[in-house]
């Protein structure tokens, strides 16, 4: 099948590349802040394991192109995917309200793109009233796709997928997209069909729904700490319970990422907008906003407030592992408040380096560093915030002799509290500590 796909984010191209791949011939078209050029180089704003590989293959076999003319892209596709940011709803009606005249025949279009509940009944509105104005047929088929890749680990989450929630309102296109999607989604129900409004909605509230798990276990963790209860043990005890499960109540330092807040962000806007006295997700965002402070707020007592003019090593930037990304991440709200308090800090994330650099340039306060343990050399403490995998099994007796004092802040709950005391260190986690391990 001839696909376009317009939007060449991590989106728009792992589904190009996915699509590609199984022998369908894909158009990528890039949108306003992407470079046709730059992508064919495969320069890309984000660091995707595998993706670069990939691309680079479906390029030199001919079924992934590039192109940022319209008219080409338009007469290209039989059918057409919108992959763009949310915050781009404007220009994806520009852009289809130009396809809708571009050619006299059907025509099928898939938005991937997280706009508001509604926006792909709204969208094929605006299409059908651009044809009839030109006189053309009214054979618009709009389907809603809603992405639910994790950075890190997109290409397995769209190549296989957990479930695949395709919205449709008519039979033609849903017949045609399932046939697009079918190397995805061979097992018996992976597929659920839905209407477009109903799978923009159940989007936002799987997010929604995961932002409460979080925040819920983070606020026990809290009260494990005051209550002097390893939460480590209760977590197992929780996620025993079938009706839980264990994903998603691992306590930490809270989310970040900007997809999956501003999913729940707006997913809240919706509630708050469209029912009266319900403030659970607003509530959820708050807690996760205080959350981003816990281990700041560790460290203030630990020191008894006295920050200024101390150094202290931060390993891990991205708001989470398998990524260079820093949208919404913990570890910003956690600089700027030790800055705000002179302190200084060294920094050492895998991939994010570069992207604190973009964000805060160059500052005297700010050591962005090559090795973990070179972020530690001469530190007050250790705080972690990216539970990337080279920090599980680190060498504690180099770290001890690095850091100044053997103290750690564990966002992300990593070590064994009770070994941790057994070889020297202070250990505070999040609901676990070196205080109280048994």
């Amino acid at each position: 099948m001839r696909v376009t796909i317009f939007g060449c984010g991590l989106t728009g191209l792992v589904t190009g590349w996915a699509l590609a791949d199984v022998g369908n011939e894909v158009l990528l078209v890039p949108c306003e802040g992407e470079s046709a050029a730059a992508l064919q180089r495969l320069e890309l704003d984000f660091n995707e394991p595998g993706l670069n590989d990939r691309l680079r293959e479906q390029f030199a076999q001919g079924r992934l192109r590039i192109s940022d003319q319209h008219d080409a892209a338009f007469r290209h596709g039989e059918v057409f995917f919108i992959a763009l940011p949310a915050d781009h709803q404007e220009r994806a009606e520009r852009i289809l309200a130009a396809l809708a005249v571009s050619r006299d025949e059907g025509l099928t279009v898939v938005n991937q793109s997280t706009f508001p509940v509604g926006a792909a009944a709204r969208l094929r509105e605006l299409m059908l009233l651009e044809r009839e104005s030109r006189g053309m047929v009214n054979d618009v088929y709009f389907l809603a796709l809603p992405s639910f890749l994790q950075e890190g680990a997109a290409i397995q989450t769209f190549t296989r997928p957990k479930r695949i929630l395709l919205g449709s309102d008519d039979e033609w296109g849903l017949r045609q997209v399932s046939e697009l999607l079918r190397p995805f989604s061979r097992n018996q129900g992976q597929l659920l069909v839905m209407s477009t409004r109903a799978a923009e909605f159940t989007k936002y509230a799987i997010n929604g729904m995961l932002a409460t798990k979080l925040s819920f276990m983070n606020e026990m963790a809290n009260l494990a700490d005051q209550l002097h209860v390893d939460i480590e043990q209760v977590r197992k005890g929780v996620g025993s319970d079938p009706r839980i499960g264990y994903d998603y109540i691992y306590p930490g330092c809270g989310f970040g990422g900007l997809s999956f807040s501003q999913d729940v962000m707006r997913l809240a806007a919706t509630v708050e907008a469209a029912v009266e006295d319900s403030f659970l997700l607003q509530t959820v965002l708050d807690t996760n906003e205080q959350q981003k402070e816990v281990l700041f707020r560790k460290l203030w007592r630990h020191f008894d407030t006295r920050v200024e003019g101390k150094t202290f090593a931060l390993w891990g930037a991205a708001f989470k592992p398998g990524t260079d990304r820093i949208d919404n991440a913990p570890s910003l709200q956690l600089l700027e408040a030790l800055w705000a308090q002179g302190a200084t800090v060294r920094i050492y994330d895998p991939k994010a380096g570069r992207q604190l650099a973009q964000r805060y340039g160059e500052r005297a306060d700010m050591v962005v560093c090559s090795s973990a343990y070179a972020a530690l050399e001469g530190a007050e403490a250790l705080l972690i915030v990216t539970e990337w995998k080279e920090f599980w099994s680190p060498d504690f007796e180099r770290m001890g002799q690095l850091l100044r004092n053997r103290v750690i802040f564990d966002g992300r709950n990593i070590y064994d509290p009770a070994y941790m005391k057994e070889i020297g260190f202070a250990y505070f986690g999040v609901g676990r500590s070196s205080e109280f391990a048994h």
